[in-house]
């Protein structure tokens, strides 16, 4: 009985040439398994088909057998290799495959996995929302607040850990951050290393986790901090604060704090993109003969003219009077004020005043 399959091209499963050398089939086997491994998602069925043909190119003797079959000069061939087939055939993934494995894994063997879950993670970004007046947030202003964080434990500065206790080296891996795990399979006995439950690859364990944090490394923190409003800004935008959000675990950076800022309607006053638009009444004479109206602004109040014959609802624009930056000539980006005249008609009418609408009307 063969220990291989003649009916399979083991170098077409390779991807290699039936002349390659050892170094090409090592290399053909080592991208083969790093691509199926079924530890990194990769298809088991295929992975064995890769491992079958490694097992027999990669051992001289056996090629050679197995070339000589393939090719009919079965001349005194022997059969098995100690059991009776490949079932029987077990081989150690650190002598064997320490290089492939360590691909797979991450690279530089089964140590390379000791203290991943210890890397310092970055704190999560904080979102608080501020209220300001449509005032406010025309001229700009500084608004100051409170607001909660997590921030580095200062009793264990942030470890987690009882500055008086000792780390103990884990039982489980015995210090390694791995464990090794063992799967018979049709093809033998495969293994594979697996990040250590226990101490979750750091290789020790934390004897007594810090009292004041409870082995979190964080706590809670009540911040008082002012931001700077800009003037124009819009209603629903953030302003970004670098490294005000939460801390991260494991002495971990903080995150960065957004504030939304949410403008209160009301004052009489609506924007539309930069312009600003503002209501105003106007007695039925000035929007008749002209004349001048104050209008209320964020500024303080504005003298603004009304043109003769202005009609209700029509807009009078004042340049340079709306949100932005300003400037001079074409570098002005400020918006428009935009008056909206309310025709204010009288409800009750003198002797006198009915008398000369009458005689209007009789002209026409």
């Amino acid at each position: 009985m063969f220990d291989f399959d003649p009916n399979k091209n083991y170098y077409e499963i390779l991807g290699v040439d039936e002349n390659a050398s050892e170094d090409e089939i090592k290399k053909a086997f080592r991208k083969l398994a790093v691509k199926h491994h079924p530890d990194r998602g990769g298809d088991q069925e295929e992975f064995k088909k890769i491992n079958e043909a490694y097992q027999i190119l990669s051992d001289n003797q056996k090629r050679q057998q197995y070339d000589q079959v393939r090719k009919g000069g079965m001349g005194g061939m022997g059969g098995g290799f100690g059991g009776g087939g490949m079932g029987g055939t077990t081989f150690d993934v650190e002598d064997i495959f320490g290089d492939v494995f360590g691909d797979i894994f991450g690279g530089g063997g089964f140590s390379r996995g000791r203290g991943a879950s210890k890397r310092p993670r970055r704190g999560e970004d904080i979102v608080v929302s501020l209220e300001v007046d449509f005032k406010e947030a025309y001229k700009g202003v500084s608004k100051e607040f409170k607001y909660k964080r997590n921030v580095h434990c200062d009793v264990c500065d942030g470890t987690g850990v009882d500055k008086e206790s000792q780390k103990t080296t884990c039982s489980t891996c015995g210090g390694r951050g791995a464990v090794i795990q063992t799967q018979k399979t049709p093809f033998g006995v495969m293994q594979s290393q697996t990040v250590c439950p226990d101490c979750r690859g750091e290789g020790s364990k934390d004897s007594k986790p810090c009292t004041n944090c409870g082995g979190r490394s964080l706590t809670s923190k009540e911040e008082k901090i002012k931001v700077d409003i800009p003037s124009g800004i819009r209603s629903g935008e953030h302003l970004k604060v670098p490294g005000m959000g939460n801390y991260g675990i494991n002495q971990g950076p903080a995150g960065d704090l957004y504030v939304k800022v949410n403008i209160k309607g009301g004052s009489g006053f609506k924007r539309e993109g930069d312009n600003l638009v503002v209501e105003v009444e106007v007695p039925y004479y000035d929007a008749v003969l002209g004349g001048e109206v104050e209008v209320d602004h964020p500024d303080g109040k504005t003298t603004v003219k009304i043109p003769k014959g202005t009609q209700p609802g029509e807009r009078i624009s004042v340049s340079g009077k709306g949100f932005g930056q300003g400037g001079f000539g074409i570098w002005n980006k400020k918006g428009d004020m935009i008056v909206v005249p309310k025709i204010k008609l009288p409800k009750k009418l003198t002797k006198e005043q009915q008398d000369l609408f009458k005689k209007l009307k009789e002209i026409g």
